[in-house]
């Protein structure tokens, strides 16, 4: 005895698609960021050196895009805290501030708090972030 099954072939219907894809919108490409040494020392002991580039973006209600801020590193002011347990680097520029509070915890460091503040003369706009996590952790001696 031979069990046998036979599939007969079914006509397919394509139903077209009623539902459009949205795509983001881009903003403008950001301009390049220059790097800076940023340094925060106590007694002649330096507990901070970031080399970095800072770029800060907003998003323009008024003009509903994002818009880039490039912090120039030759105009700046440079200042903060060292301690035991934890460091804070304060860097002020003409129309904000960025703040970054780095902990150490044997054997890791890390940033714990960013506060940023930049304000746009041009149209008055106020804008304020900050971000409470633990971030770019890293061991003792390295970065």
């Amino acid at each position: 005895m031979t069990n046998t099954t036979t599939i007969h072939p079914r006509p397919q219907t394509t139903i077209p698609s009623t539902t459009t894809t949205v795509r983001p919108t881009f903003a403008p490409q950001p301009s390049p960021i220059p790097t800076g040494i940023y340094t925060v020392s106590d007694r002649n002991k330096t507990c901070i050196k970031a080399a970095m580039g800072l770029q800060l973006m907003a998003q323009n209600t008024h003009k509903k895009q994002m818009e880039y801020m490039t912090v120039n590193p030759n105009a700046t002011q440079t200042s903060g805290s060292c301690g035991m347990g934890h460091a804070e680097l304060n860097i002020t520029f003409s129309g904000g501030f960025i703040n970054f509070t780095f902990v150490k915890q044997a054997p890791m460091y890390y940033v714990s708090n960013i506060e940023a503040r930049l304000q746009l003369s041009s149209e008055g706009m106020l804008y304020y972030a900050a971000i409470h996590a633990k971030l770019f952790t890293a061991k003792l001696g390295n970065s």
